[in-house]
């Protein structure tokens, strides 16, 4: 072999060595592009997720608080705390013109007498009727004393089952009235009868109960009342009216449902609520109440909150939120039994808004056992010797 033919034999061996090697060594496989992505945006994903969780916040409130707000129970079991209402303000200065007051110096809770306004304004102008009369609001610690002393010496019993003893009456929150109608002589009771039976229907729009009535006697331990009417607020006097049970019943009913596990509630076509209670904090003065992150965005106008007292152990938090679960139902408005159905004002007044219903689980003629067992008992409320509870 000449030497012309070895120079070019050895230049064809030199370029198919460097060709294996490139082959070798060559670009990143798919699979390798693949595994390098995945491994740069797996930490981007769990950020992403944690973004999107809502998280949670705390506010704290007295433990004292327990005694104040719109869901506090009083009653024969639970004292009525300190006794103290700030919002307690006179009822004459304040009142509409739809309604009348049996005495110039009572006083109510402000909320309540808001209420009032609406509920007998839109009763005055459906049926002409202005003779509702405000008998017997807010009682003092020694107003109720009296009461109950004297009725004590009136009897001589050792126990009154008249008038609830001192600390232990609705009436020391401010929350709770006694309706009568001024007829110009004996001024009854008010009574779920003829016109007048609008309101047992509506009364739960305006955050009004019928406290006492002849289902839930053996609930309350007091006798029905048709007069005595406690203010709690639309969303929970609206669940209250529907199922059919007795504050105290509600009450134990909503210390089911906690922060993480709440209950929800469609009030109406578009106002939807998370409702929930939290134990009072014994190890302290004070309670951290979780709310949810939404309810301190833009002032709190975005979810909307209040925090309730109720009197014995805990609060109950009410949140205003801007849709339900999918999951949502409403078989717990039936636990307690048939309930009722939503009644709402209609803004045509008809015969049936106005019909007297003795079935209804709020509006039952109350006041009928009240009468045989005290001998007038719808003269008693409709004037100052009025029931004591």
């Amino acid at each position: 072999m000449n030497k012309r033919a070895m120079t070019a034999f050895s230049s064809a061996i030199m370029l198919a060595f460097s060709l294996m090697l490139t082959s070798c060594s060559g670009s990143p496989s798919a699979a390798d592009e693949n595994s390098e992505t995945a491994e740069t945006e797996a930490p981007v994903t769990e950020v992403t997720e944690a973004v999107t969780e809502v998280p949670s916040v705390y506010v704290e409130v007295q433990n004292s608080d327990i005694h104040r707000g719109d869901l506090i129970l009083v009653n024969r079991d639970y004292e009525y705390g300190d006794g103290s209402n700030p919002n307690i303000v006179n009822i004459y200065e304040n009142k509409s013109d739809s309604y009348k007051v049996d005495r110039s110096y009572m006083e109510l809770d402000k909320t309540m007498i808001e209420a009032i306004n609406s509920m007998l304004d839109d009763f005055a102008a459906k049926t002409g009727i202005t003779n509702i009369l405000c008998n017997s609001g807010y009682r003092s610690y020694d107003e109720q004393k009296q009461m109950y002393d004297e009725d004590l010496e009136n009897t001589g019993l050792l126990e009154s089952d008249l008038v609830a003893p001192p600390g232990h009456s609705e009436h020391h929150t401010g929350l709770a009235m006694d309706f009568a109608i001024d007829d110009g002589y004996e001024y009854p009771a008010l009574r779920n009868e003829g016109e007048y039976s609008w309101i047992y229907s509506n009364a739960a729009k305006y955050g009004l109960i019928l406290r006492y009535t002849e289902q839930n006697k053996h609930i309350t331990k007091y006798r029905a009342e048709s007069w005595h009417f406690r203010y709690v607020g639309p969303v929970h006097a609206s669940m209250i009216y529907r199922m059919g049970v007795a504050l105290e019943q509600y009450e134990g009913f909503i210390k089911d449902f906690q922060y993480d596990n709440p209950l929800e509630y469609k009030y109406s076509d578009t106002e939807f609520y998370r409702i929930y209670y939290v134990p009072m904090d014994m190890a302290s003065d004070k309670t951290s109440i979780p709310i949810p992150y939404e309810c301190l965005n833009n002032n709190g106008a975005e979810w909307p909150y209040t925090v309730s007292g109720n009197n014995s152990d805990g609060f109950i938090v009410t949140v205003k939120i801007p849709e339900l679960s999918p999951d949502y139902d409403e078989t717990f408005l039936y636990m307690f039994g048939a309930g009722a159905e939503t009644v709402m004002p209609s803004d045509d007044y008809s015969s049936e808004d106005i019909s007297s219903s003795e079935d209804e689980t709020t509006g039952e003629d109350a006041g009928e056992d009240s009468q045989d067992e005290s001998g007038d008992a719808e003269n008693e409320a409709g004037n100052d010797e009025d029931t004591g509870w």
